[in-house]
């Protein structure tokens, strides 16, 4: 009678199972958790380009043709978009300050709505996963941004006839504003 009940209590016919299960619960739980962290550097990574983009574009575009300005016309330097230039300097200092891998794949002026110059710049921003294993051992992502020269538009207060704006003034803190 012992004898059945200790076999009936130790022989399960289990053993093992639980570790098995622990093992797998284990993997599956830190594959995920690395997917999550990647998949936030890849985020993070793209909202990176997005603004060097966007800030290399502003800086090309901030580069004005100073000979053409004075012959009334706006546009923007020749060597905006080269190397060495202002959207170029801008990519390598950002660079070396936030410790990224960036590359400017083209910088292309243009014209953007109603005549103004702009420039477009397209830019990878490249890193390293959590676990770098093949073919994943880079990341690259990429982003275009486009910035317009605006300046002198004729939203600057002056009505289409080049009379001067007949509105009143808007009151100030210290002004009461007229009954009528």
């Amino acid at each position: 009678m012992r004898r059945r009940l200790h076999e009936a209590l130790h022989d399960t016919g289990d053993r093992g199972s639980v570790s098995l299960w622990v093992v797998i619960f284990a993997f599956v739980t830190l594959a995920l958790l690395i997917l999550i962290v990647d998949g936030g550097q890849v985020i993070v990574a793209k909202s990176r380009a997005a603004d060097i983009a966007q800030q290399a574009a502003r800086a090309a575009a901030d580069d004005i043709n100073p000979a053409a300005l004075r012959n009334g016309d706006v546009s923007i330097a020749a060597g905006a978009c080269g190397v060495p230039g202002p959207a170029s300097d801008l990519i390598a200092t950002y660079q070396k300050g936030v410790g990224v891998t960036a590359t400017m794949l083209k910088c292309l002026p243009g014209t953007g709505p109603q005549g103004a110059p702009s420039v477009t710049v397209r830019v990878q921003v490249s890193m390293k996963p959590f676990i770098p294993v093949n073919p994943f051992s880079t990341i690259n992502v990429q982003a275009a941004e486009t910035a317009y020269l605006a300046c002198g538009t004729a939203d600057a207060g002056w009505p289409a006839d080049g009379a001067p704006d007949s509105r009143p003034a808007p009151a100030g803190p210290d002004q009461a504003p007229d009954a009528g």
